[in-house]
């Protein structure tokens, strides 16, 4: 999964596989098939972390924190190693390519934004989120602001700008 979400999934080698998974070229082929298979199986493993660290959003903080520490924590991440979300690089790669893997990928944005929705409704109970605008619609703004953030994050933007942009979506979901 790391090599993948470092170079990509086209312009990862079979050596480059062989040297991050400390395998010899016919264990690994014998082991996963191929190098399809194998992104298959990251792309697995990258949604169900990404699960396990949504589980974040639905900690005992506040809505409205809640989101702004997973927004933050994405640029901050992005910031630091500049690999952005595998998820987001997998589509913007094979969308056109290898639609079944973009369809995978997809996964990790729906549990995203089942994660948002729940938050955000949960924001709406205790008077903290804006209800003139369905849950799933504004999960899909914060959505799109998170990877725009991560994309810019991964270009080399000022992380300064970039909190104050999550601080500007954040401020916008406010009752």
């Amino acid at each position: 999964m790391e090599t993948f979400w470092t170079k990509g999934y086209t312009a990862t080698s079979t050596d480059d596989l062989i040297n991050g998974a400390g395998m010899l070229r016919g264990s690994l082929y014998n082991a996963f098939g191929s190098k399809r298979r194998l992104f298959e199986l990251a792309l697995h493993r990258y949604r169900d972390k990404g699960a396990a660290g949504q589980n974040a959003i639905q900690a005992d903080r506040p809505p409205l924190e809640r989101i702004r520490w997973l927004m933050l924590s994405g640029v901050d991440r992005t910031v630091a190693d500049r690999r952005g979300c595998l998820a987001v690089n997998t589509v913007t790669e094979l969308a056109g390519a290898e639609p079944e893997l973009s369809a995978l990928a997809r996964q990790c944005f729906t549990q995203l934004e089942a994660a948002l929705v729940e938050a955000i409704e949960d924001g709406r109970v205790q008077g903290e989120i804006r209800a003139d605008r369905p849950a799933r619609l504004l999960a899909r703004q914060v959505m799109s602001a998170f990877h725009g953030l991560l994309v810019q994050a991964k270009a080399g933007y000022d992380p300064g700008s970039l909190h104050e942009t999550v601080d500007a979506v954040v401020a916008d979901l406010r009752a």
